[in-house]
């Protein structure tokens, strides 16, 4: 019978994607390459029951999916890999951008980067004189503040990179696309120690899931990045 409906739902998905299945479909669909015999869909209704939605669902942690009845590590694992796997691709998918000479640029590059994190996270695109990205890479986890960003270590990186300006990024995850006081005051500490070596911080873009915000394209900001 499992046999039968299974093959049922892989038909349905290879003729319309997605398309037209209830989210508890969709994880159904997704624990059969976990669970080779169980009837996943009482697991899958367990997990939204659990955590309340089909992306609440993809971005909860190992340890609590695996408290779920039906998932072990196999299940927990796979259920993780999907944010990570599309960060990865839209990652790769917006890779041919080499250069960053507009906040929309510098929206467009960063922004698959940071998708379906949980958790707020910094990071920093280094830029040559030329606007050529040269690397990108998190540089604090958490809130950001003057605490959790290590800004001796962002001037070492900015040099060890060769950087003639750098981008500041970091997400707001549950929150809106707009900078708060400490975001501000973080900014301006890094402003002032990239200054005396010639690095420019161009901008700082905060990201949420739907929406960006550039604090060097808001007018009462831009002074910010000023030295």
């Amino acid at each position: 019978m499992h046999e039968g409906h299974r093959k049922r739902i892989r038909e349905k998905y290879r003729r319309n994607g997605l398309d037209g299945f209830a989210d508890h479909e969709v994880l159904e669909l997704l624990l059969f390459y976990a669970n080779k015999r169980s009837d996943t869909n009482e697991t899958a209704h367990r997990l939204l029951e659990r955590f309340g939605s089909l992306s609440a669902v993809l971005e909860a942690p190992y340890d609590e999916l695996v408290q779920v009845e039906d998932i072990g590590d196999v299940a927990a694992t796979l259920i993780t890999m999907v944010p990570a796997l599309f960060r990865r691709y839209s990652a790769d998918k917006v890779s041919s951008i080499t250069e960053i000479g507009s906040a929309q640029q510098a929206i467009d590059y960063s922004k698959p980067k940071f998708f379906g994190l949980s958790t707020e996270r910094g990071a920093l695109i280094f830029l040559d004189s030329q606007n050529r990205v040269k690397n990108f890479l998190f540089v604090c986890e958490g809130s950001l503040n003057t605490t959790s960003l290590d800004i001796r270590k962002c001037v070492q990186l900015a040099l060890n990179n060769n950087a003639s300006s750098v981008i500041l990024v970091h997400n707001h995850p549950a929150g809106v696309a707009s900078p708060s006081r400490k975001d501000i005051e973080t900014t301006q500490a890094l402003v002032a120690a990239m200054a005396p070596i010639g690095i420019v911080v161009s901008d700082h873009i905060i990201l949420t899931d739907s929406d960006a915000f550039s604090m060097a394209s808001h007018e009462r900001l831009a002074t910010v990045f000023q030295k």
